[in-house]
């Protein structure tokens, strides 16, 4: 049984986040949610998210408040040789650092994995580079919306305005990113419990982006290659003629998914009010979605081949008639059909019916958090839950620079260093 006073599971554990964005803050708040003491150091003028992603107050947006609850705040120039002994205080305060920079850059400010080793052989160093360190991109800036495109997500989603691919919102990749962050940072903790020894974990969007977004894309040599080498042929001439998004697209479809572009049982429909979610992902489960909506599929007739123009003709009817199918029922009476058919199904919900939903309400995806200046709002709960250690949101987003002075003191800096620190613009906010 849950016990709501219990430490949660990391309690004890410090963890210092240099990094801003998306992806190492979301590893910092499942950490945080975990019971870790997560210090969030920003640069003076503050987390460049805290003014973008919807601004609700000065200095706060609400891109900021999603991912940076239950941390601390410090104002630190970490640029600046004056802040070295703080970086240095931090690294054998700490038992985990998560750094998000150019690796060019790291050597000067003292953050190499190496240099923080030196200061603390225990230490778990999470090394965060968006596209990977090596290659003709190794160390450069990216962001989620680049490695859908470099990955091939953007053509999977198929989503599309004018001839053009849209990026997939929310920033998946960020988020993936920081939840595998997390997991290595709690291995390599074990790890270190267990040994005594630190070490380093990587992570980049890139690799976040080929492993959830790329199961289509699995290289089988004995029957790729010649499929390929048409796909390249159709694909040269048809670029070659100026051809859109979507046109390409097909082009890729029609030469690796063999059908799959005819999907009627893992999908959004259309229905007479709103839109329906559909998911089966095994032949039983394709067979009661069949049942209860009297569908036929030529798939299922004996000598169907697939990838002859009849075939794709016939397929495309199909995809045709299950959506017109649809669209005259409302939602309700279809969740109703579905789920008497054992067929998996739920609503499509636009953002704001989400907090009016029993199912996230009432397992507490969704959660209030009390925000000192704004009061009560609502957010995601913590993604993990667990018995004996609860996970929890102990405390709302930190305001700029609202811990700095009490973090110094913590590492042994008098009152006269951290006045000092705040005169020379190394520390505190501006």
């Amino acid at each position: 049984m849950t016990n709501p006073l219990s430490p949660g599971a990391l309690q004890g554990v410090k963890v210092v986040e240099i990094a801003q964005a998306l992806a190492v803050p979301f590893a910092g708040i499942l950490l945080a949610d975990m019971g870790a003491d997560v210090i969030k150091v920003e640069p003076p003028a503050g987390d460049g998210i805290r003014y973008t992603m919807e601004p609700i107050l000065p200095g706060e947006s609400k891109g900021f408040t999603l991912i940076n609850r239950g941390k601390r705040s410090i104002c630190l120039d970490v640029t600046r040789d004056e802040a070295k002994p703080v970086i240095e205080r931090l690294a054998k305060w700490a038992d985990v650092v998560m750094v998000s920079m150019k690796p060019a850059d790291l050597p000067r400010y003292g953050l190499t994995y190496e240099h923080l080793r030196a200061m603390n052989p225990q230490l778990v160093v999470l090394e965060h580079v968006p596209l990977g360190k090596k290659g003709p991109l190794g160390g450069e800036p990216g962001y989620d919306v680049i490695v859908q495109g470099m990955s091939g997500t953007s053509v999977l989603t198929a989503r599309e305005r004018d001839g053009v691919p849209i990026n997939i919102r929310p920033a998946f990749n960020d988020m993936g990113t920081g939840a595998f962050s997390a997991l290595g940072i709690v291995a390599a903790l074990r790890h270190r419990d267990l040994t005594g020894v630190g070490q380093r974990v990587e992570t980049s969007l890139l690799g976040t982006a080929m492993a959830l977004g790329n199961q289509l894309l699995s290289w089988f040599g004995a029957r790729d290659p010649p499929v390929e080498e048409r796909y390249r042929v159709a694909m040269t001439d048809a670029r070659a003629n100026g051809a859109d998004f979507e046109t390409q697209r097909g082009i890729w479809e029609s030469h690796y998914t063999r059908g799959g572009f005819a999907n009627i049982y893992f999908r959004h429909y259309r229905t007479a009010d709103g839109f329906v979610s559909v998911g089966c992902l095994s032949p039983q489960l394709n067979a009661r979605f069949r049942e209860a909506t009297g569908i036929q599929d030529p798939r299922q007739e004996p000598g169907f081949e697939l990838g002859t123009p009849d075939a794709m003709a016939r397929l495309g009817d199909l995809v045709r008639e299950v959506e017109a199918l649809f669209v005259t029922k409302t939602t309700a009476q279809w969740l109703d059909i579905l789920r008497a058919g054992k067929v998996p199904c739920g609503p499509l919900n636009f953002p704001p019916d989400v907090f009016h939903d029993p199912q996230l309400l009432e397992n507490e995806y969704i959660v209030e958090v009390e925000h000192p200046l704004l009061g009560p709002f609502k957010t995601f709960g913590p993604v993990v839950k667990m018995d004996a250690t609860p996970t929890r949101i102990t405390a709302p987003p930190p305001q700029l620079d609202e811990h700095t002075d009490a973090v110094l003191r913590e590492l042994g800096f008098e009152a006269d260093d951290i006045a000092g620190f705040r005169a020379a613009g190394v520390a505190g906010s501006r």
